[in-house]
């Protein structure tokens, strides 16, 4: 084992070997203590404010599932009613159900759907939307409430 002392013979003041261990270390530790919650608050209100918005659309969804309005049932005028689509969303003007571009749908609040252009694996995303009256020169208008992925 190696001598610690010095030249002159004294003991060093500072033994740097236990200074990562009691000096370096805890200081760490309490600066990961100070700043976990900071990050774990907002993380946490974020998976609250989650689980509440499902719970808030859950029965909506129940509920447009049980309805099971098809997009003809929509043409022929069945406004204020929930339905959960599979939304293919490439432009404000290009909205469509299923990937058809005969099923085009107006979008009254488009700026909140997210914008999904669909792969060669996937063509639509489903959406829980809010059937309303279509303006002139459409043929179904909807709200847009939640993605369903």
């Amino acid at each position: 084992m190696t001598d610690q002392r010095d030249q002159s013979g004294a003991e060093p003041l500072v033994n740097f070997r236990n200074l990562k261990k009691f000096v370096i270390y805890p200081v760490l530790a309490l600066a990961a203590l100070y700043l976990l919650p900071l990050w774990l608050g907002p993380a946490f209100d974020g998976f609250r404010m989650s689980l509440d918005r499902r719970g808030e659309i859950s029965p909506l969804v129940a509920q447009a599932r049980e309805d099971a309005i098809t997009y003809g049932q929509a043409v022929a005028g069945a406004s204020g009613r929930y339905v959960v689509w599979c939304v293919q969303n490439r432009d404000e003007w290009d909205v469509t159900v299923d990937g058809d571009r005969a099923k085009r749908v107006g979008v009254s609040n488009y700026a909140a759907m997210p914008r999904y252009t669909g792969n060669k694996h996937q063509a639509c995303v489903p959406m829980l939307l809010l059937l309303e009256k279509p303006a002139a020169g459409e043929k179904v208008r909807v709200f847009f409430k939640e993605a369903l992925e």
